[in-house]
């Protein structure tokens, strides 16, 4: 065998092994396996990354509406604080009786002069021994 033979076996040994890797790998059931999982896993993070735009989409839409209700609370009560003494004056309003001393009372109506038994003084029974009973 000449040298030029020899280099012509070497490679075609190299592309038929590199062929049988390739076919090998195209037609088992691990390659098509393989190959299904993979579009699965590119489907799932495609799903992932329009649900994750979604819900960035969602809280960026929920923000400006909290924004705008907190804007127009703001003018409500500014609103309502410039223009309430245009219907009411001081005259009009009760006043309210409010002292120091009469938080007192109140308290002193409601505190117990004497702890509460936390025992009946009839006893029922229900712990007597048949001895104890008669």
């Amino acid at each position: 065998m000449d040298k030029q033979m020899m280099i012509y076996l070497v490679i075609g040994l190299v592309i038929g092994f590199v062929l049988g890797i390739i076919l090998t790998n195209i037609f088992s059931s691990k390659g098509r396996k393989f190959a299904q999982v993979k579009r699965q896993l590119e489907e799932t993070e495609e799903q992932l990354k329009v649900q994750k735009q979604t819900i960035v989409k969602y809280f960026s839409h929920s923000a400006e509406i909290l924004d705008n209700m907190a804007n127009d609370f703001r003018r409500l009560y500014q609103h309502m604080a410039e223009n309430s003494g245009k219907f009411t004056s001081e005259n009009d309003m009760p006043v309210m009786g409010l002292d120091a001393n009469n938080d007192a009372t109140i308290k002193k109506q409601f505190t117990l002069k004497k702890q509460p038994k936390d025992y009946s003084d009839d006893p029922s029974g229900l712990l007597k021994t048949d001895e104890n009973k008669s």
